[in-house]
């Protein structure tokens, strides 16, 4: 993506950051070069934004922990060496000062999570307007628990960013914003991004945005075209976001976009408890009325009886 040094503009990050953030001041507290790597850090609404940007940005330890590496080896010997030779361009950490979120946001602290996940997300989709990754990556989420076959992929298929979207996850409304999942479980850095939006839940309109930044780059280059792409106009609340290797109309892989809307069918808004857009999945009950009865030859209080 980048020849030596990363050549972004960091008054045009700071725009784009302004537009998506509700009213607040974003501020540039530093920016610097340290060899190929440059280091930026932002605040805003109470939070620091630390960007570093290079072609050899290396991986923090801390996503390692993520992943169970000793049941990883049996199945892929060279899993921990394909990681830590991966290469990130651009790694986004948010940094939250609780007090002064919960002030601003009238919440407690622990819920301050909202305002560092919309943060990221307004990051990305600034980033991606001003300079658009070469891939845009989605993985079902058995790639978080099998990950042999998912590092054997990126061996042969390499990534710019990695995004794991799930709106059925946590569709649901806090503080008058709808949110839907999003996740990496540690997968960010496998992947080498160039934007990483960590831990659920990520607002869904700065998603739809980088959806619709990431759709337009991909026209303009000619790749993905619109026969490759299912794409909804935005006029829903609920983007659905999935790669699809082969479907009987489209026999390539591809990425599959829809924008679901919030009044669909078993998705009532009206109730407090609701927070699935699908209706939930009703089990059949087990009253353990098997387990309880004991057979007729049993002794009334074991084999030792009262005696």
């Amino acid at each position: 993506m980048y020849d030596s040094e990363p050549s972004f503009d960091a008054q045009a990050l700071i725009s784009g950051l302004q537009a998506l953030s509700n009213g607040d001041v974003v501020s540039l507290d530093s920016d610097g070069t340290a060899g190929p790597n440059r280091y930026l850090r932002l605040s805003t609404g109470g939070c620091s934004i630390a960007i570093e940007a290079g072609n050899d940005v290396r991986q923090r330890a801390a996503y390692f922990e993520a992943l169970d590496w000793p049941m990883l080896h049996r199945s892929f010997e060279d899993a921990e060496e394909v990681v830590r030779a991966h290469q990130a361009h651009i790694h986004i950490t948010v940094e939250t000062e609780f007090d002064a979120v919960a002030n601003a946001l009238g919440v407690r602290a622990m819920d301050t999570s909202l305002t560092r996940n919309k943060l990221a997300a307004n990051v990305a989709a600034a980033l991606c307007r001003l300079d658009m990754p070469t891939a845009v990556h989605w993985k079902p989420c058995e790639m978080l628990y099998r990950p042999a076959p998912f590092l054997r992929e990126l061996e042969t298929n390499p990534v710019a960013i990695f995004v794991r979207v799930t709106p059925f996850s946590s569709n649901k409304e806090v503080a008058g914003v709808r949110l839907i999942g999003a996740s990496t479980r540690g997968a960010a850095d496998i992947l080498g991004m160039e934007a990483v939006l960590e831990e659920a839940p990520i607002p869904v309109f700065p998603a739809m945005d980088l959806l619709q930044s990431f759709v337009s780059h991909c026209h303009g280059r000619g790749a993905y075209l619109p026969h490759l792409s299912t794409y909804s106009p935005q006029d829903g609340e609920i983007v659905l976001v999935r790669h699809l290797e082969s479907t009987p109309e489209i026999a390539e892989a591809h990425v599959s976009l829809e924008i679901r809307q919030s009044a669909e069918a078993g998705y009532d808004s009206s109730d407090p408890n609701v927070e699935d857009i699908a209706t939930p999945r009703t089990q059949a009950t087990w009253d353990g009325g098997e387990r309880r009865s004991r057979p007729r030859t049993a002794k009334p209080f074991g084999r030792r009886r009262l005696t």
